[in-house]
């Protein structure tokens, strides 16, 4: 069965500002994200899920031009956002990561998809407890989802994962992802200018045109290149993503 991906993207940050519109060998980092989510063979429909914010406009207008849909919704509220989104294309369940992720893996995210069909869960994702997974996805169930919003007291949602995590009535399927899949010191995101700087140089050695190069690929590199990997994972910058990772599931 194949699903749809919601990705959450705003136009907000000020550590790297519109970061998602950062351009890397020609194209803006969410279009690559776009071209590789279009490679997962269990996506038929990509939706890019921002804010009413006029500021978020060219994310509308990224969305017209790449032929992919685009739902404007909450701005602090990211889980009402994502749940008005499903509801208006009457999606079941569906995949999530946010837009500043531009190496997420089209085979992890076939994978968890698959992982979710054949398990009865509310949320299936990459288990991360340990904190050497280079990316993660995450595939919801909508109704699970409406409990939470039903549920919940905050309206400023953008850390969310804890709502599923702290309520045992929820069931969460944790994929090992492999071995192969983990490292130290890898940080795929981009939050900050040496995010940008370390994603440019992976592009430079690593894209070709209508190809999708893997997150192993991107793994041998940085083992092969280590000066690459250095780039963007200083003791301090990596202190502040760990304990944002941290954030994320307590």
């Amino acid at each position: 069965m194949k699903s749809a991906f919601l990705i959450t993207a705003r136009l907000k940050s000020t550590r790297l500002p519109k970061k998602i519109l950062l351009e890397v060998v020609g194209k803006p980092l969410i279009v690559h994200m776009l071209d590789r989510l279009k490679r997962a063979r269990t996506i038929n429909k990509i939706i890019i899920c921002t804010s009413t914010n006029p500021q978020d406009d060219p994310l509308v207008e990224v969305a017209e031009r790449e032929s992919v849909h685009c739902f404007r919704g909450s701005e602090d509220d990211v889980l009402k956002r994502l749940f008005d989104a499903a509801r208006e294309h009457k999606l079941p369940y569906f995949a999530n990561i946010t837009a500043d992720c531009p190496l997420t893996d089209p085979i992890l995210v076939d994978r968890a998809i698959k992982e979710y069909n054949k398990i009865d869960s509310d949320i299936t994702m990459y288990d991360s407890r340990n904190g050497d997974l280079p990316f993660n996805c995450y595939i919801i169930r909508t109704r699970a989802l409406k409990k939470v919003i039903h549920r919940k007291k905050e309206t400023d949602t953008e850390v969310w994962l804890k709502y599923f995590l702290s309520d045992s009535s929820f069931k969460i399927h944790a994929i090992e992802p492999g071995e192969n899949y983990q490292h130290k010191s890898l940080k795929t995101s981009i939050d900050y200018p040496e995010d940008y700087e370390f994603i440019k140089l992976v592009f430079e050695e690593l894209y070709k045109k209508n190809k999708v190069f893997s997150l192993l690929d991107v793994i041998k590199l940085v083992k092969n290149k280590p000066d690459i990997l250095e780039i963007n994972t200083s003791s301090v910058l990596l202190k502040r993503w760990r304990d944002h990772q941290r954030a994320l599931s307590v």
